[in-house]
């Protein structure tokens, strides 16, 4: 997969001939691998699972996302890899039967340009706040399409801009904005049964897992080696070393007593 991924970052003018700038261009190699290989697959294989991992604050607009990914079938759609436009360039276009959806991936970095803090309201014309101008882009091209903008980053850059994003409107009207972690998209590929697949569906698939587990997108997710005869519950639980007995000490002590921890109990 690494050769014909990066084969999309290259074609883009993302890497240079040397691939002296490749460690600069991190984020632009991540989606090309990442993407570039996807859409080998048939929508339903995997991108599927993976969108449907994306959040959204209003309800309403989730179910109207799970519909438009759903009813896409096959290849019945198309990736444009970093779109330019006056607004900027959009890392991705995913053009789908009834909708377009564009994605900003994020790596390493935040969000590229932001508003200074002010007193007065921003409005969404105004702003120059990355994903305030990736609104107004998919605005231009979406062609009276239903259009979402994805904000696809590790947690620990996603989670502070989701939350600085609820408080604000700087988002066009029409555009609706969600969030995916790329922690959820391992985990959604990771839950896809292999054995439903042909050998090179599998092979791309497993080479996206181990991609995203290179990158460290794995996290801890509870005790999952536990056996079934173990029991755990909502309680705290308190861990001691090996000792071959408990002394009990009747009080007033009459004995010498080691240095240690002890527990009073009435």
């Amino acid at each position: 997969m690494e050769g014909s991924a990066t084969l999309i970052a290259e074609i883009h003018n993302k890497i240079s001939k040397t691939g002296s700038n490749l460690s600069d261009r991190l984020e632009d190699k991540l989606t090309g691998d990442f993407f570039g290989s996807i859409r080998y697959l048939p929508i339903e294989t995997a991108l599927q699972q993976v969108l449907m991992a994306v959040r959204f604050e209003i309800n309403d607009q989730e179910s109207e996302w799970e519909q438009a990914i759903l009813s896409t079938q096959g290849f019945d759609y198309e990736i444009k890899f970093w779109v330019r436009h006056a607004e900027g360039e959009i890392d991705l276009i995913l053009k789908l039967p009834t909708a377009v959806i564009g994605i900003e991936v994020k790596y390493y970095s935040g969000l590229s340009s932001e508003d200074e803090e002010s007193e007065e309201m921003v409005t969404p014309g105004e702003s120059i706040n990355q994903l305030a101008r990736y609104s107004r882009l998919l605005q231009d091209i979406r062609q009276e399409q239903p259009a979402y903008l994805i904000f696809l980053a590790p947690l620990n850059i996603l989670l502070p801009v989701e939350r600085d994003m609820k408080g604000r409107s700087i988002i066009s009207q029409d555009i609706k904005l969600g969030f995916l972690a790329w922690q959820n998209v391992l985990e959604q590929l990771q839950g896809i049964e292999l054995l439903n697949l042909d050998i090179g569906q599998r092979r791309i698939l497993q080479d996206l897992i181990d991609l995203l587990l290179q990158k460290g997108f794995d996290r801890f997710r509870g005790f999952s080696s536990a056996g079934k005869d173990s029991f755990m519950n909502g309680q705290s639980y308190t861990f001691y070393k090996k000792t071959k007995s408990w002394p009990n000490l009747s009080w007033p002590i009459h004995q010498n007593v080691q240095e240690g921890n002890y527990v009073y109990i009435k």
